[in-house]
């Protein structure tokens, strides 16, 4: 079964796409940056600031779904610039301590320019037998 979220405690789309989907045991998110529920860009142009904010809302868009950053395996990493790629894996490293995913960093345009990262995540969260 595959059912979409968009969990209250995100910004809405702006684009035809939901915050996460759930297909079965897993959950993929869309693309997460540094907005808030607003839509506000948080922390503009600072990159430790808004990879903990990006990771903040890619840990609510897959509770939204049943799942959490410790079931994540796998997730894409776009930075507006690569030279904050040290910044950016430090936040990561206190974030997921000893359970870091596998991950991909790619250098790419962000859709504001305030923007410094967007995240996407791929989770294996089980759902309970029925």
């Amino acid at each position: 079964m595959i059912t979409r979220h968009n969990p209250a405690g995100l910004h809405r789309p702006i684009g035809a796409y939901v915050q996460a989907v759930r297909a079965g045991d897993w959950v993929v998110t869309s693309g997460q940056s540094a907005l808030d529920v607003d839509g506000k860009v948080r922390f503009p142009g600072e990159i430790e600031g808004q990879t903990r904010a990006t990771l903040e809302n890619v840990a609510a868009a897959l509770e939204g779904a049943g799942a959490g950053l410790q079931d994540v395996v796998r997730m894409t990493v776009y930075l507006a610039d690569y030279a904050e790629y040290g910044a950016m894996d430090r936040v990561f490293a206190e974030v997921f301590r000893d359970h870091s995913p596998a991950r991909a960093t790619l250098l790419a345009p962000i859709i504001y320019p305030e923007l410094r990262v967007e995240i996407d995540a791929w989770a294996w969260a089980p759902q309970a037998a029925t």
